[in-house]
């Protein structure tokens, strides 16, 4: 069965260009040549990225969005937005002849307040994000059908708010200044990389399985009840954190 599908594969891609343009089956489809477009829409201040779309944000004074993807893959491609937010969606399913991870979005935007990963792929910042406040998501409990929540998050910030909110196998790499940083780990695996991040106040409810690290100038306060620690790279003068089930917190002055 499987020596007969790869036959019929060979077979379609032996006929010239079958297997590079925009009309080929999906699984057999070649991306092409890259390239990078602008593309129009509304303003938003929200954002959402579906599955196998990358996205890289800067803060600018103008609202700007492109869209870097091979010539074939564009067809299956949705940048829209609804409400205040923009939603990224990409269609290109099974890949047997082309690269994994090859369509990227650059936003540019005077202010972001939420940003949902459903991608799988990473969203990093281009230079450093002076947004007011900024919530990060990743979790499928409220959005059903943001399923896929094992994304990377690599952000350099300075920020008034800070909030991230997970219960899947997120990564968070995050560094720079925050006033009030609150990290709400629901279930899961995620790991909040956040102790080059510079936060006055540092609140935690803390479900997961796996660690996360913060750098607390003033206070730190939540609740630890999962298996997974906190480990706070200051000691602050106020410390009021819960510890309920297995994991600690844990100071590293």
């Amino acid at each position: 069965m499987v020596a007969s599908l790869l036959c019929d594969i060979f077979i379609i891609c032996l006929v010239p260009t079958s297997c590079s343009n925009e009309n080929a089956p999906d699984c057999l489809q070649t991306s092409g040549e890259i390239i990078r477009e602008e593309v129009e829409v509304p303003e938003f201040d929200k954002i959402t990225v579906f599955e196998k779309i990358a996205l890289v944000l800067k803060q600018g004074d103008s609202q700007k969005v492109e869209v870097a993807t091979g010539e074939n893959l564009w067809e299956e491609l949705s940048v829209a937005v609804e409400g205040d937010r923009l939603i990224l969606r990409n269609e290109n399913g099974c890949n047997f002849f082309r690269e994994y991870g090859l369509t990227t979005v650059y936003v540019t935007s005077p202010n972001i307040s939420e940003i949902r990963s459903s991608t799988g792929l990473a969203i990093t910042s281009d230079g450093v994000l002076s947004y007011p406040s900024l919530t990060l998501l990743s979790e499928s409990f409220l959005v059903p059908e943001a399923e896929t929540t094992d994304g990377e998050f690599y952000l350099d910030l300075n920020t008034g708010d800070l909030s991230i909110v997970v219960n899947g196998i997120a990564y968070f790499k995050l560094r720079g200044n925050t006033q009030n940083l609150n990290v709400n780990i629901a279930a899961g695996d995620s790991r909040v990389e956040a102790q080059a991040l510079v936060s006055q106040n540092v609140s935690i409810n803390h479900r997961g399985s796996n660690d996360i690290l913060v750098n607390p100038q003033e206070s730190i306060s939540g609740v630890i009840r999962g298996y997974g620690d906190v480990i706070s790279y200051n000691r602050p003068n106020t410390v009021d954190v819960s510890v309920i089930f297995n994991g600690k917190l844990v100071f590293r002055d």
